[in-house]
């Protein structure tokens, strides 16, 4: 007897010719729209190399007839930072400032730190982030050797070999310390970020201005300048930067200094794609540190170091990253 009520009831509710109420869609949820992938106003590249030059200012590069590649492809398609300076006298330590953020108290006399070195640095906070990282070494005499010269190599000018959180095997796949011929035809097989370093010749070091100008000019177009042509097309950045320029004052240098010798005022070219070619004055100007700063922005790492106390004293702070430069849509 209940069940036929109910049916009743039912039925009499069907019939019934009042309006009927429009049922509300359901709207199934729509997915959230993805971060966007890069950071503000910076690229994420699929690869970035470095090549680091030597011991020349500024004004010896640019416009310098003995360098037509730098000066007629790379700046005229790059990125010139105008005010780009070195953090100290001598070599080595610019390295590390470089990769590390610090010269991690190797002195200013290019001594090899005696121990292994487990500080935060560019290369151990890619790997650990499923990022990667090598430098290739012209001259270096195998895979993973820590010898301190050979031929016209130098292990001053490498400073990933002095860090204990830095793979350094005797094969490619092992070791982040490997040898210029290591480096893959295909491209694409780079790692995330590579360091180039060419040897005492062809980076400027040896000899006398402006033969030895044309001698790394002329290794950078017979030797990098195929990546770069690829880089361009790819999602990928060269940079081409110098240690320190010509003037060997033993310890920091101040770039708010009048004198070229302590001003060390160096060579700095971002090329490749999303770059805006032109001369960018920075501000106050970048370091290494700044450059590094850049770096670590691209990929969401932790700082490594810290700005030298004359930079911040000239006004260049250590949380500097250089934005301006790149070009990233709307």
């Amino acid at each position: 007897m209940k069940v036929f009520a109910l049916v009743l009831a039912l039925s009499l509710l069907s019939c019934s010719t009042g309006p009927q109420p429009v049922p509300t869609p359901v709207v199934a949820p729509q997915a959230s729209i993805p971060a966007r992938p890069w950071p503000a106003g910076l690229p994420v590249y699929d690869h970035i190399v470095i090549v680091v030059e030597e011991n020349k200012d500024y004004e010896q590069i640019i416009d310098s007839p003995a360098a037509p590649y730098i000066n007629g492809t790379l700046r005229v398609e790059g990125a010139n930072l105008t005010q780009m300076y070195a953090e100290e006298h001598r070599s080595q330590g610019n390295y590390f400032w470089l990769l590390s953020g610090s010269n991690q108290n190797v002195g200013f006399d290019n001594h090899i730190p005696p121990q292994p070195l487990g500080a935060s640095n560019l290369g151990e906070q890619l790997i650990r982030t499923g990022h990667t990282f090598k430098g290739y070494s012209e001259d270096l005499p195998a895979i993973g050797s820590r010898v301190t010269l050979s031929d016209l190599y130098a292990r001053k000018h490498v400073p990933w070999i002095s860090f204990s959180n830095i793979p350094n095997g005797t094969t490619v796949a092992n070791s982040s310390n490997l040898r210029f011929q290591d480096v893959p035809s295909d491209y694409s097989s780079l790692p995330t970020i590579s360091f180039v370093i060419p040897n005492l010749e062809n980076d400027m070091h040896n000899g006398v201005i402006p033969s030895s100008i044309m001698v790394g000019d002329t290794w950078l177009r017979e030797h990098i300048d195929g990546y770069y042509s690829w880089a361009k097309q790819h999602n990928s950045l060269l940079i081409i930067t110098f240690d320190e320029n010509s003037h060997g004052h033993e310890g920091l240098t101040n770039p708010a200094d009048v004198g070229p010798e302590k001003k060390n005022h160096i060579v700095t070219i971002l090329a490749g794609a999303h770059i805006k070619p032109g001369d960018y004055p920075e501000g106050k100007g970048v370091t290494h540190v700044n450059l590094l700063r850049t770096l670590e922005a691209m990929y969401k790492l932790n700082k490594s170091g810290a700005q030298q106390q004359h930079a911040l004293n000239a006004g260049i702070t250590d949380d500097f990253i250089i934005t301006d430069v790149f070009d990233v849509g709307p």
